[in-house]
């Protein structure tokens, strides 16, 4: 769990706060997907988030 500012978050609560409706919007009208036929761009998104509460130091 990451500490912003002397507030706890988790990751789930994050991730209430973004309805599935718009991922899929932001998928379909980006064509995130055209290409990949397994990893989604919804998995990445949420990869992505995982591994920013998840480590404390972020590289490339």
């Amino acid at each position: 769990m990451s500490v912003f500012k002397d507030h706890k978050i988790s990751l789930r609560h994050v991730l209430e706060f973004i309805p599935e409706a718009l991922l899929s919007h932001l998928s379909a009208s980006t064509k995130v997907d055209y290409y990949s036929k397994v990893l989604h761009g919804k998995k990445m998104f949420y990869l992505l988030l995982f591994s920013i509460f998840d480590n404390e130091k972020l590289s490339q």
